[in-house]
């Protein structure tokens, strides 16, 4: 039974169904009329259908100019496909002997870091500075995009940046892709691509690319490079504070460099400690300790300052040029190993510029201040000017740039700094006797000696100087020396190349004049006549004829060479000959054995590629280099077998696996675990001569250290060396090369516009002392090994004057019995033939010189004049 409605509930549900509509009929029923709807109605739905069809349109419209515009700016995109297999320009190292870092070649400074080695603290400060949806964003991020399109359309006619809202995936393709514009049109083809990029590679791996490749300041490029360019540290050892630093370089590296804006820079650095909290990545202790720790930089050590390095560095970047091409050596992140031994290399370089100091200081001339303070600024600050002074190229470590404060007729007041600040500043005295070596020549000779400082030095002359602390805070003059030098050593054993000198200063002069200067290398090449000779079956006692030598050249001139003395001895032995370098002996025994079998033997020991078939050549009249020179010598150390310098030891990809290993370098026991055995080294090489001949030549070359041209050269080392000096016509070159059993080293000095060293300045007396010094370093602590004979060799001493030398002999030879020999082949060269004109000894060796000027018994007539010495060389 139904409750009776009350009014107000009637209302409500007469009210409802008014709203309802109308009543749906009855079944069976007649449906109820329809009323029409007015004219207002009509019209308000034919609005609201155009409406409908306007906007329809408008979307198809919009549709169809999006798609325009998309395919328009997306048409010729890069693909994103390279970007996995994307390999960023890495720099090549170079590391010494004891993988010191000597050297690093490349367009870039980076170090490529892989994704599991990148600490997440490094990341998550970059993500939260440049971009703190990473990991969520398609990317792109929209409300960025609109927020700068707002702020740049208030921006029009300011010619102010751009607001940026590019992420991290954004940046990675705008540096990786496409160019470094910024306008609206590279805007929208950056976003697409970022699309692209975010759909087509992980987010670990965009993150990669970003982090290796992006700039940041200080010639770094990617987070490994700047972690050594600002605090000299790897990534993993980096603290909150730190990675933060970094974190907020991208922006603009130059403006918070922290060694040049270290306020902006640490501002920088807070702001991004802010943001690392904020995102959850640090906790607020870590941001309070990060906050509170000083910025302070610490640039990068470098590769290692090795004096003299550079011109080994640069030989072995040509050598990676040509065995990888240049974009691989320059870029392809290389590991290079080379034989440099940094203690040789510093001893070859200091024993060099020893030696041209000392030369120069000898035969020099004052050439002059490197520049000058006026009398204002003197007075105002001496330190404060001195400071603003361009460091000259060729000033060496121990050297200082100073200036003239004060002087008097004895002595001047010089000051110098320690250091690029005026808060190092120090100064001494330089005596007049201290500068006397620099006083102007006369006629080639030192002219008188000066009076007065004034003479030579004025207040305010910026001059180099050496103090000399020990000296009673003295300093002594110093300049960069006009004569150059070159110092070449090397293990003959393998080829490793320990050190190179080429020359004063590689920063002065890039020009390698140890390999690339060529050079008349003078008598240095004797030992190659003679060790034709003794393939020729000549015993080292033999006699020949130190006696005027005349040949007609092709073009009808006479060729009268003479030797240094300007002597003739007459008969001698063959080990005296090479001894005292004795050229007329030399050719009339190269005319003998056969001058075609000298130069053949000249270019398979790898001392000359082509030399003219002229006996000049004999002697010296070519043009060779140290390198090669040094070369021939190692295969005459390792008894006739060739030998290949080296400077690189291996080649390594970044990805670990070996690109070269040196030939000389394989070694047979290095893996299996013996590592209290020495390494067995193969040691391929052609045999270049008979092992029996080699030695000959040896002993005869260990008189020339001992008793003959190379005594300067042997002075105080105690053991058996071989060598031979060089000196040229004109006394333009000299040489020394020589050898122990476990090292070779040559030498060579002279100006780079070939002229005349000075008289009596020969290959011993010039180049001697360099190698001594360096040798006493090289061979400290080493084993005394001597020069083992053959099998069958026997060694006898022979007798000539009052002097008793120990020579060797081949099996069938006996001492004394060649005062007439014929000769006999004892290798490929087929040399045979007899010594014709030669006249006979008496047998007892008890030669005696002919007087200067006069025949020597049974020679040709001295030439009369003076003797052409225009080609060969002198001693």
């Amino acid at each position: 039974m139904s409750r009776p409605l009350k009014a107000g509930e009637r209302l409500a549900k007469s009210d409802s169904r008014r709203r309802a509509g109308p009543t749906p009929p009855k079944r069976g029923g007649k449906p109820a009329p329809r009323k029409r709807p007015g004219l207002a109605g009509v019209a308000g739905g034919m609005f609201v259908r155009g409406l409908y069809r306007l906007a329809l349109v408008g979307m198809v419209g919009g549709v169809l100019v999006g798609g325009g515009l998309f395919f328009y700016f997306s048409s010729g995109l890069p693909g994103v496909d390279r970007l996995r297999h994307y390999e960023p320009p890495l720099e090549t190292r170079i590391y010494a002997e004891n993988f010191r870092l000597i050297g690093a070649l490349g367009t870039q400074h980076r170090i490529y870091v892989p994704y599991d080695r990148i600490p997440p603290l490094v990341a998550d400060a970059f993500i939260a500075a440049e971009d703190k949806n990473f990991w969520t964003e398609p990317g792109i991020d929209p409300l960025a995009i609109v927020r700068a399109g707002v702020v740049d359309l208030t921006r029009i006619g300011s010619h102010e940046r751009p607001l940026g809202a590019s992420t991290i995936t954004m940046q990675v393709v705008k540096n990786m892709l496409l160019d470094n514009r910024i306008d609206f049109t590279r805007k929208i083809k950056e976003a697409i691509l970022a699309v692209r990029v975010n759909r087509a590679m992980s987010k670990k791996q965009i993150l990669t690319l970003y982090l290796n490749e992006i700039f940041l300041g200080q010639d770094s490029w990617g987070v490994a490079a700047a972690a050594q360019a600002y605090f000299d540290k790897p990534l993993s050892q980096l603290t909150v504070a730190e990675a933060a630093m970094l974190g907020g370089l991208p922006k603009a590296p130059t403006n918070y460099n922290p060694f040049l804006h270290p306020k902006r820079a640490r501002d920088r650095r807070d702001w991004v400690i802010g943001q690392m909290q904020a995102d959850g990545f640090i906790t607020a202790a870590q941001a309070r300790e990060a906050l509170a720790a000083p910025l302070v930089p610490k640039a990068a050590a470098g590769p290692a300052s090795i004096p003299g390095a550079g011109y080994f560095v640069g030989a072995v970047e040509t050598q990676l040029v040509r065995m990888f091409g240049r974009k691989t050596a320059m870029e392809g992140g290389l590991i290079v190993r080379t034989s440099l031994d940094p203690k040789l290399q510093a001893a070859a370089t200091r024993a060099m510029r020893d030696r041209l100091v000392s030369y120069d200081h000898e035969f020099g001339v004052y050439h002059g201040p490197v520049g000058h303070i006026g009398a204002g600024e003197l007075a105002a600050g001496w330190a404060r000017a001195l400071a603003r002074q361009d460091t000259p190229k060729g000033l060496i470590a121990s050297w200082r740039l100073g200036v003239v404060i004060s002087e008097t007729a004895q002595r001047a007041r010089i000051g110098w700094l320690d250091g690029d600040s005026p808060s190092e500043a120090h100064t001494g005295t330089l005596t007049l006797a201290a500068i006397q070596w620099g006083r102007p020549m006369i006629h080639g000779r030192p002219g008188p000696l000066l009076r007065n400082m004034a003479q030579m030095l004025k207040p305010g002359d910026v001059i180099m100087i050496e103090p000399k602390p020990d000296k009673g805070g003295t300093v002594s003059l110093e300049q960069v020396p006009k004569v150059e030098g070159a110092m070449l050593s090397l293990d003959p054993q393998t080829g490793r190349v320990l050190a190179m000198v080429g020359g004063w200063s590689n920063r002065l002069s890039p020009y390698n004049r140890a390999i690339q200067a060529h050079r008349q290398p003078g008598s240095s090449v004797k030992p190659f006549d003679y060790l034709t000779a003794m393939q020729a079956g000549v015993q080292p006692d033999a006699t020949i004829l130190d006696a005027p030598f005349i040949q007609r050249l092709s073009d009808g001139q006479i060729y009268r060479p003479g030797n240094y003395e300007n002597s003739f001895q007459g008969p001698v032995p063959v080990f005296y000959a090479i001894q005292e370098s004795l050229n007329l002996a030399t050719l009339h025994l190269v005319r003998r054995v056969g001058l075609p079998n000298v130069i053949a033997n000249f270019k398979k020991f790898g001392v000359v590629k082509h030399a003219p078939l002229i006996y000049p050549a004999a002697i010296g009249a070519l043009d060779t280099t140290l390198w090669r020179m040094v070369r021939g010598y190692a295969a005459l150390d390792e008894y006739g077998r060739k030998v290949q310098p080296s400077l690189i030891d291996s080649v390594t990809a970044p990805d670990g696996h070996i690109l070269y290993q040196a030939p000389d370098q394989s070694c047979a026991n290095c893996m299996d675990g013996s590592a209290q055995q020495p390494p067995i080294l193969n040691r391929p090489g052609a045999r270049l001569a008979n092992p029996d001949s080699v030695y000959q030549v040896i002993m005869m070359m260990r008189n020339v250290a001992e008793y003959g041209t190379g005594v300067p050269a042997v002075k105080g080392l105690k053991r058996p060396i071989a060598g031979k000096t060089g000196t040229t016509n004109n006394f333009n070159d000299a040489w020394f090369i020589g050898f122990v059993p476990q090292m070779v080293t040559g030498c060579w000095i002279g100006f780079d516009k070939p002229r005349d060293l000075g008289v009596n300045q020969t290959g011993g007396n010039v180049c001697g002392p360099a190698w001594n010094q360096y040798m006493k370093v090289a061979l400290k602590n080493q084993p005394v090994i001597p020069f083992k004979p053959p099998p069958g060799i026997t060694l006898h001493k022979v007798t000539f004057r009052d002097e008793t030398v120990d020579e060797a002999f081949k099996p069938g030879q006996t001492p004394g019995a060649q005062s007439n020999p014929g000769l006999v082949a004892d290798d490929p060269l087929n040399l045979g033939g007899a010594f014709a004109n030669t006249t006979p000894s008496t047998g007892s060796h008890d030669f005696s010189p002919a007087p200067d000027g006069q025949t020597p018994s049974g020679g040709a007539p001295a030439p009369s004049g003076n003797v052409d010495k225009s080609l060969g060389g002198l001693y």
